[in-house]
């Protein structure tokens, strides 16, 4: 590749009030060009797969991604609710209307405060907690779609709310046994 700049010429310059612009022109040489497709098109398909935005994933294309990120225990329970099963343990993936996606993940049979509660939303990021109606330690995080999704950001933000879990599990039995 090369560049040139060009400047007007003087005549031009006269009639204009204001300072010359520079201009700037690019050759590429066909070879290098051919070279650079040739190798694009060898790239995998899923490496441009991930990096691909959109503005909301179906139920259908979440499961797919899931699985293919290593998670065998991925399923549509119903319209907009995904659930995956790592260790035995069961998570929900909600797909919002709006293209939003949310994770769930609460604990039954725990006892924990409210005071508990607002001291890890205190104290934690990247999720946030609550007892629900059954007063259950829950565990929630959101990835909005605003900026896109990709499918590396959606296996991302499952993995950090795996990390999540584990500590809120931590906590919640600590505090229980408090």
């Amino acid at each position: 590749m090369s560049a040139t700049f060009v400047q007007p010429d003087q005549e031009d310059q006269e009639d204009q009030f204001e300072h010359p612009i520079l201009t700037m022109e690019i050759t590429m040489d066909k070879p290098l060009i051919s070279v650079l497709m040739a190798l694009a098109l060898l790239l995998p398909s899923h490496v441009f797969a991930e990096t691909l935005t959109k503005n909301r994933f179906s139920d259908a294309e979440l499961v797919e991604i899931m699985k293919n990120d290593g998670y065998s225990a991925v399923s549509r329970l119903k319209d907009g609710v995904i659930t995956i099963r790592v260790d035995g343990v069961s998570y929900g993936l909600l797909n919002n209307r709006d293209g939003d996606l949310q994770t769930y993940y609460a604990i039954s049979d725990a006892n924990i405060s409210y005071e508990d509660v607002n001291e890890w939303n205190r104290t934690m990021r990247l999720s946030r907690a609550y007892l629900d109606a059954d007063k259950d330690p829950t565990l929630e995080a959101d990835l909005l779609a605003n900026g896109g999704l990709s499918q590396k950001n959606v296996t991302e933000f499952f993995k950090v709310f795996l990390g999540s879990v584990k500590r809120f599990r931590e906590f919640v039995v600590k505090q229980s046994a408090d």
